[in-house]
C-alpha cells in the first residue's frame, strides 16, 4: 500500500471515529421535567412522545413544544439539551377553584355550568373562557334572548388558582306568536307545524323555550320540513321565501314560511352494480327496502345504502363506495335509482381520542370498542361500539367523529361523551285488589369511582314481606372481558294467605366471558339456607315444610345476541339458556331449565314491535323434590297486571308455584309526540302460565290453566328521576288469583 492510500485511508478511519463519538454525545440519556405542580411526570412524557436513547435534534425540541401546548395544560413551555440530557421546563395553567354567575335569573346554574367545559378542578386556559361564552350565548339565544351579554372575569388567587366569574345581562325574551305557510296543499298547516321544532306558546310550554325565537332553528325547522316532503315523494319541493317579522307593540315574531311543494313521485327503477365479486347484486337488490311503484322515499334511500355497507362488510369488505345515483323522470314521475358500488380506498385508524370524561377512566370507555389504533376502518364497528358505550348508561351523549390526519390512508377517530348522574336513589311502590301495597327502596351506584364498577342495595317491604339484596360488580376484572359478582341477600317471608313464615339467606358469585362478539357464557354458584317454621293453625302440608334446608346450587347461563344495538334494539333477536343443578351438597336436588327469546322489529320510524317469550322447568333427582320456595312463580314484571307469586297451584289459600312456567308477551313500543317532554310508551299483550307440583300433599290445584293481560306502560325521564307507570287489565285469569292493576317507581339520580 502507498503512503498517499495509507494517509487517506487513516484520515477516513479517524474521521469515522469523531462522527461516531459525535452521534454518541447527541443520543439522549436523561429527560429532566422541572415546574410540575399537579402534573405528573410520566403525563408530561406521554404527551411530549419522547424516549431517552434517541437522537436529539432541534427538531425534536420543537415537536416537545408544539405537543404539549396542545394539550392546553401549560402557559410556557422551554426545552433545552446539554450533556445528553434534554430539560423540558413548563409553567403550568392554573387550576380553577369556583365559577360563579352573577346575574343569571331565568337560568339555574346548574344548568350554565352544563353547557361549560370550563368547570371546578379543571385547568383553566383563556381560549376555552371565549369558547364557554359563546356556548352560554347560544343557550340563551334558543331561548329567546337575543341580546344576552355576558361578561367573564377572572380572579387569581394563590396556589396556583383561578375563580371564573361570569356577569350575564340575560335581555327579554323574543317569542314566536304565530307561524303561517303558503302555498301547501297536500298538507295541512297542522302536520306541517308538527315536524317543526319551533313551537307557538301553549300552557304545556309556558315554562319552556318552546315558543322563543331563534333564527338557527328556524332555519334547522326548514331542513326538518324539506326532509319531511323528501320522505313523501316532493322530490322538488323548494322553499320561495322565508320571513320573520316583528309584530308591532310586541316583543313577539310572526314566522312566514311560502313554500313550493310540486307533485309526488314514485319509485321507478332499482337497480343494484356492483364489481365487487363476493357480493351478489341481484341478492342485495331483492332484500333492499325499495320498491318499484312505491311513493318515493329519501329515508329509505338512506337506509338501503347502509343496509348495502352492512352486507359488504359482512363479507369482508371495508373499504366500499356507494353512489345511489337518481334519475327524475318528470313525465312519468318517478325515480330511477342505480346503487353503484366499488371498492374505497383503504383507510385504517390512526388514533383513537377520548374526550369529555371527567369522571368516567379512559379504559372503562376504550374496552367497549370494538377497534384499536392501526385497525382498518369499520363503519359497522364504529355504530356498535358507540350503541356499546351508550348501553353503558354512563353518558348523556356519545358521539364518534372522523377526523382525516395528514395521511391520506389515516383518520383519527374522536370519542366525545357527556357524562350524567350514574348513582340512583328509587322508591316504588304498587297496589293489588287483593294485597294492598308494596313499598320498594334502594340505591346504586352504576360506575363506582369512575371504574365501572356496579354496587347496588335494594329492599322492599309489605305486610307479608321483607327483602333485601346487596351486590357487587366488576365488570371487567383484571382488565379482561370477565365479569365478576357477588351477591349477599336476606328475606323473611309472612305471607297472610298461609300459616307458615319462612327466613332465607345466601350468597351467590358469579363469572362471565365472551364466547364471541356478541355471545357471552356467564358460570354462577349460590348457597343458601332456608328456615320455616309453622303456625300452631297450620295445615298437614305446611307443617311438612317446617324445618331447615341447605342448597347448594351451580349452573350457567348462555346468551346469543345479533340485535342491532345492546342500547335500544330496533331489530334482531336475543336468545338465552340458563340452567342450574342443586346437590352439590346441600339438603335438595333438583334441575332448573329456563328459556328465553326476544325479537325486535322495526315497524316504522316511531314503531318498535317486539316479541319476548320465556320458558322453565323445574324437577326434582335422586329421590327428592324441589323445595316449594324454588318453584316457579310468575306476575309483577313478567305478567303484567297479577301480584308477584299470587297466582298458580294453590293449597287452600296457600299459592306454591309451579315446576312449569311460560310466558309471551306482545308490545309495540314509541315514543309519545310531547314537545319538550320525553315520555316512550309501549303498548301491551301479556299470557302465560305457571302449573304442576311434584311435591303434592293434599287437595292442590296445580292444572294448567291461562291468563291474560293488556295494558299500557309509560317511561317518563322527568327532573325529578326516571318515572315508569304500569296500567293492566287482566282479561283471563281464576277466581283465586290476586291482580296487580298499577304499579309505579320513581327514582332520584346523583
Amino acid at each position: 500500500m502507498s503512503m498517499h492510500k495509507f494517509l487517506s485511508l487513516f484520515a477516513f478511519c479517524i474521521c469515522f471515529l469523531f462522527s461516531v463519538h459525535s452521534l454518541a454525545s447527541e443520543t439522549i440519556k436523561k429527560i429532566d421535567v422541572q415546574g410540575l405542580q399537579r402534573i405528573s411526570y410520566e403525563t408530561v412524557l406521554s404527551y411530549a412522545e419522547i424516549k431517552t436513547d434517541t437522537l436529539y435534534s432541534d427538531r425534536i425540541s420543537n415537536e416537545i413544544i408544539k405537543r404539549l401546548y396542545d394539550t392546553q395544560l401549560f402557559s410556557d413551555i422551554s426545552v433545552s439539551y446539554l450533556n445528553q440530557v434534554i430539560t423540558i421546563i413548563v409553567k403550568e395553567n392554573p387550576t380553577i377553584n369556583l365559577v360563579l354567575f352573577e346575574g343569571n335569573k331565568s337560568k339555574k346554574d346548574e344548568d350554565l355550568v352544563a353547557e361549560i367545559k370550563l368547570v371546578e378542578r379543571s385547568v383553566f386556559s383563556r381560549s376555552k373562557i371565549k369558547e364557554d361564552v359563546k356556548r352560554l350565548l347560544e343557550l340563551y339565544q334558543r331561548s329567546g334572548r337575543l341580546s344576552a351579554s355576558i361578561n367573564p372575569s377572572v380572579e387569581l388567587l394563590d396556589n396556583n388558582r383561578v375563580n371564573i366569574i361570569y356577569s350575564i345581562d340575560e335581555s327579554d325574551v323574543l317569542r314566536v306568536s304565530k307561524i303561517t305557510i303558503i302555498g301547501n296543499t297536500a298538507f295541512s298547516d297542522k302536520e306541517i307545524k308538527k315536524i317543526m321544532s319551533t313551537k307557538t306558546p301553549s300552557l304545556l310550554r309556558f315554562w319552556s323555550s318552546g315558543g322563543a325565537y331563534d333564527p338557527d332553528r328556524i332555519e334547522y325547522d326548514k331542513e326538518l320540513i324539506k326532509e319531511f316532503y323528501s320522505e313523501n315523494g316532493y322530490v322538488n319541493f323548494s322553499f320561495i321565501s322565508s320571513i320573520s317579522q316583528l309584530i308591532e307593540n310586541s316583543n313577539s315574531f310572526e314566522i312566514i314560511l311560502t313554500v313550493s311543494e310540486g307533485v309526488q313521485y314514485n319509485f321507478g327503477s332499482i337497480d343494484v352494480l356492483t364489481k365487487l365479486e363476493k357480493l351478489d347484486s341481484e341478492i342485495l337488490k331483492k332484500n333492499l327496502s325499495v320498491n318499484t311503484g312505491n311513493i318515493f322515499n329519501s329515508k329509505i334511500v338512506k337506509d338501503s345504502v347502509e343496509f348495502v355497507k352492512d352486507s359488504a362488510s359482512s363479507y369482508g369488505f371495508t373499504f366500499i363506495e356507494i353512489d345511489p345515483k337518481m334519475t327524475i323522470n318528470t313525465e312519468s314521475k318517478t325515480v330511477d335509482i342505480v346503487f353503484n358500488i366499488d371498492e374505497g380506498p383503504k383507510v385504517y385508524v390512526s388514533r383513537v381520542n377520548i374526550n369529555g370524561n371527567t369522571r368516567t377512566i379512559d379504559k372503562v370507555i376504550r374496552r367497549e370498542i370494538l377497534f384499536s389504533e392501526g385497525d382498518a376502518y369499520n363503519k359497522f364497528s364504529i355504530n356498535y361500539s358507540k350503541d356499546k358505550i351508550k348501553s353503558l348508561n354512563f353518558f348523556e351523549s356519545v358521539e364518534i367523529n372522523e377526523v382525516r390526519s395528514d395521511d391520506l390512508d389515516r383518520l383519527n377517530l374522536n370519542i366525545l361523551v357527556e357524562e350524567k348522574s350514574t348513582g340512583s336513589a328509587t322508591i316504588g311502590a304498587g297496589y293489588g285488589d287483593q294485597n294492598g301495597s308494596t313499598l320498594t327502596a334502594g340505591i346504586s351506584e352504576a360506575n363506582f369511582l369512575g371504574k365501572g364498577q356496579k354496587v347496588k342495595f335494594s329492599t322492599s317491604f309489605s305486610s307479608t314481606q321483607n327483602l333485601y339484596d346487596l351486590s357487587i360488580t366488576e365488570p371487567y376484572f383484571n382488565d379482561k372481558d370477565l365479569s365478576v359478582r357477588g351477591d349477599l341477600y336476606s328475606k323473611f317471608s309472612d305471607p297472610e294467605s298461609v300459616n307458615y313464615d319462612t327466613e332465607t339467606i345466601g350468597v351467590g358469585f358469579s363469572l362471565g366471558f365472551p364466547l364471541s362478539a356478541n355471545n357471552r357464557i356467564t358460570t354462577k354458584y349460590s348457597l343458601l339456607t332456608s328456615k320455616t317454621t309453622a303456625d300452631v293453625d297450620a295445615t298437614a302440608y305446611e307443617k311438612l315444610l317446617s324445618g331447615t334446608s341447605t342448597i347448594s346450587i351451580a349452573g350457567y347461563v348462555l346468551s346469543l345476541d345479533n340485535r342491532n344495538s345492546p342500547y335500544k334494539p330496533s331489530k334482531g333477536s336475543i336468545f338465552t339458556i340458563e340452567q342450574n343443578l342443586a346437590g352439590l351438597g346441600g339438603t335438595s336436588n333438583y334441575l332448573e331449565n329456563k328459556i328465553s327469546y326476544k325479537k325486535y322489529w322495526k315497524l316504522s320510524d316511531q314503531f318498535i314491535g317486539a316479541v319476548k317469550t320465556q320458558f322453565g322447568s323445574i324437577n326434582g333427582y335422586g329421590g327428592k323434590y324441589a323445595p316449594v320456595d324454588k318453584m316457579f312463580n310468575i306476575g309483577g314484571k313478567n305478567l303484567r297486571g297479577f301480584k308477584y307469586g299470587k297466582i298458580g297451584p294453590i293449597l287452600s289459600t296457600s299459592f306454591t308455584g309451579g315446576n312449569y312456567y311460560y310466558v309471551l308477551a306482545a308490545e309495540t313500543n314509541f315514543d309519545l309526540p310531547i314537545d319538550e317532554y320525553d315520555i316512550s310508551s309501549a303498548l301491551f299483550f301479556d299470557v302465560g302460565s305457571v302449573w304442576g307440583l311434584d311435591n303434592r300433599y293434599g287437595n292442590i290445584d296445580d292444572e294448567h290453566k291461562l291468563r291474560a293481560s293488556i295494558g299500557i306502560n309509560l317511561n317518563w325521564d322527568s327532573a325529578v328521576g326516571p318515572i315508569n307507570f304500569i296500567l293492566a287489565e287482566p282479561f283471563m285469569s281464576e277466581p283465586t288469583d290476586i291482580t296487580d292493576k298499577f304499579s309505579f317507581d320513581i327514582g332520584y339520580n346523583f
